[in-house]
């Protein structure tokens, strides 16, 4: 069935409406910031995921996370790969990164504390001591690849314990490869973030380190310098501050006040 010259006029004229409205529709988007890259430690996946999805139906942003270990995540930004905002799991790579220029500022979000983990109903160790034991199989943290591993190092540190008398089956590079492994049974005990264990669902048991050697750790903020959509990653930003504080604490997160 053939169009008459005035119902095609009429298709093309609707047509010509459509795509203008796409464009101004597009364009709005476009100018507040359509996209948002934030690199994050493995270790706030759940509460970042969960803060994502609201700023994205408060804004109609799409928030993209890229979740690696922080050593990773930092070798990334000074090769040259630029996130809109960055959120390391301790506070070594927002130093590093400002003294060279990559991050402008950043802030406390919230803390990471260390605890020790075993599977349910293993009760090999009771504290950190019986790290020493030739019968005890640990998994630890990359200290180059993510943060866990360098507090780790810290802790032992403290305690006087030498890592290189343990019984070290696997370096993991995110603390959620860590707790995987517990969960799974592949080894006796690991040290992660106490939120971690938490939100592991009672799949794990905790053992909590004291309070005197233990190394409490920071998870900061970063602003980047020439972030693709600054305005945005501002307003991202301080929705972290303003509304995700409560979400970070239903998370097993000790938040910084």
């Amino acid at each position: 069935m053939f169009k008459t010259n005035r119902e095609e006029k009429l298709c093309q004229n609707l047509i010509l409406i459509g795509l203008l409205i796409l464009g101004i529709c597009y364009a709005d988007i476009t100018q507040a910031g359509d996209f948002l890259l934030v690199f994050a430690g493995t270790g706030m996946q759940i509460p970042l995921d969960k803060i994502g999805k609201q700023f994205e139906e408060e804004y109609r942003v799409k928030v993209a996370y890229d979740y690696e270990g922080s050593g990773r995540l930092g070798n990334k930004i000074l090769a040259g790969q630029r996130p809109d905002v960055f959120i390391p799991g301790g506070e070594k790579w927002a130093k590093l990164l400002r003294e060279k220029g990559y991050v402008k500022a950043y802030w406390p979000i919230a803390y990471h504390i260390p605890v020790i983990i075993t599977p349910p109903n293993n009760t090999k160790v009771k504290n950190l001591v019986d790290f020493m034991k030739k019968d005890v199989r640990l998994v630890l943290g990359d200290g180059k690849a993510c943060a866990i591993g360098r507090i780790e190092s810290c802790i032992f540190k403290k305690a006087n314990l030498d890592e290189t008398k343990m019984n070290v089956l696997a370096k993991g590079v995110t603390v959620k490869q860590l707790v995987y492994w517990i969960e799974g049974k592949n080894a006796d005990a690991s040290i992660v973030w106490r939120a971690d264990a938490i939100q592991s669902g009672g799949k794990i048991r905790t053992v909590f380190i004291p309070k005197e050697i233990n190394c409490i750790e920071i998870i900061p903020v970063c602003e980047i310098n020439k972030a693709l959509h600054p305005k945005m990653a501002k307003k991202y930003i301080n929705y972290l501050f303003v509304k995700g504080k409560l979400i970070f604490k239903k998370m097993g997160f000790k938040v910084a006040e």
